[in-house]
């Protein structure tokens, strides 16, 4: 009778360790359910700034428990003088994370895109090790009320080492 449990134990334990073992540390998304992709307008800080952006996650090496958020602008633009003397745009993103850790918790970031495509902002959300989903979302930079500048983002579903 004791052979069967220490063969299921084995099973289970070879399995945990393929997942979560050893290896490079990178979090590779598991699966992105976002129907639109991975590609999503906004708006910006001032002269009625906008752009598009792209996102990417991945892990942190030698960090465990750590994801990597890469927000990727394709060009901002704006309008009238006020962005001719300052053609920088802000942008608020809300990664928001489920794992471990807990439901729901935030991790908020600024980044300033200007008109040049190619401009990144990285920051890294401690989500620790095990399932992970991270969803990403803008906001108003300058107001007390939380305002989403664009639709719900992409959302990455991961198992980070």
């Amino acid at each position: 009778m004791k052979k069967p449990v220490v063969a299921i134990c084995v099973a289970v334990v070879a399995m945990f360790s393929v997942l979560f073992g050893g290896g490079n540390a990178s979090a590779t998304p598991m699966q992105n359910f976002s129907t639109n992709g991975t590609t999503f307008g906004t708006f910006g800080d001032h002269s009625f700034c906008r752009g598009a952006i792209t996102y990417k996650v991945d892990g942190v090496a030698k960090k465990r428990g750590v994801v990597r958020v890469t927000a990727t602008s394709h060009g901002f633009s704006g309008q009238g003088p006020s962005w001719f003397r300052n053609p920088n745009c802000r942008v608020l993103f809300r990664s928001a994370f489920t794992s471990s850790r807990g439901l729901d918790l935030e991790k908020w970031t600024i980044g300033p895109f200007g008109s040049r495509p190619g401009q990144k902002k990285v920051w890294e959300v401690v989500t620790g090790s095990g399932l992970a989903t991270v969803g990403i979302t803008t906001y108003a930079v300058n107001s007390a009320v939380r305002v989403p500048q664009a639709p719900a983002g992409p959302a990455f579903f991961m198992a980070v080492p």
